[in-house]
């Protein structure tokens, strides 16, 4: 068996980062603003934390809590792929300044079995689990025996998040 994905190996999320000082410079920038007395509305520093915290704070702890789970968390599922399957939404994008009149989200996912495995297609993606593959993974076949570690995430209604990932060759 071979290691398609290990959260261990996960990389940091740099994004999440970016956002923190992205949002804390704005934050600051708008008291320097205020303080030098300039008019702006009284919740503008606390929405702009907000969205800080939002966009960065919260994909970093969910990094962290992932990373600090023992194994004695995860469930184990080893058998064959039985099914393969994506799903595309497309729906109107009523988004007043957007230049997309449509948006898709997909979703990719298997089966091994009874037990069903998925993750969102796109480009903000948690690092802290499988999911971010544009298309689905090209190493995943039908037929194909793999070994999934995962857990029933609470935060996310229970759904099911894979922390590693074992393929055969």
């Amino acid at each position: 068996m071979v290691t398609a994905y290990d959260r261990s190996m996960a990389p940091f999320d740099w994004a999440a980062i970016l956002y923190l000082i992205f949002f804390a410079l704005l934050f600051l920038g708008a008291r320097w603003w205020k303080r030098s007395g300039r008019r702006m509305p009284r919740y503008t520093p606390a929405a702009i934390l907000l969205a800080g915290l939002w966009f960065g704070g919260l994909p970093l702890v969910d990094q962290l809590r992932v990373g600090a789970m023992d194994m004695d968390q995860m469930s184990v599922t080893r058998g064959r792929i039985s099914k393969l399957w994506d799903i595309r939404m497309r729906s109107r994008n009523t988004e007043p300044l957007s230049f997309q009149k449509h948006q898709t989200n997909v979703t990719h996912g298997f089966d091994i079995g009874e037990e069903s495995f998925s993750w969102r297609g796109g480009n903000r993606c948690p690092v802290a689990t499988f999911c971010g593959f544009a298309g689905g993974p090209p190493y995943l076949r039908e037929g194909q025996k793999v070994e999934v570690t995962w857990f029933a995430d609470p935060l996310r209604f229970g759904k099911r998040r894979i922390v590693k990932l074992l393929i055969e060759k």
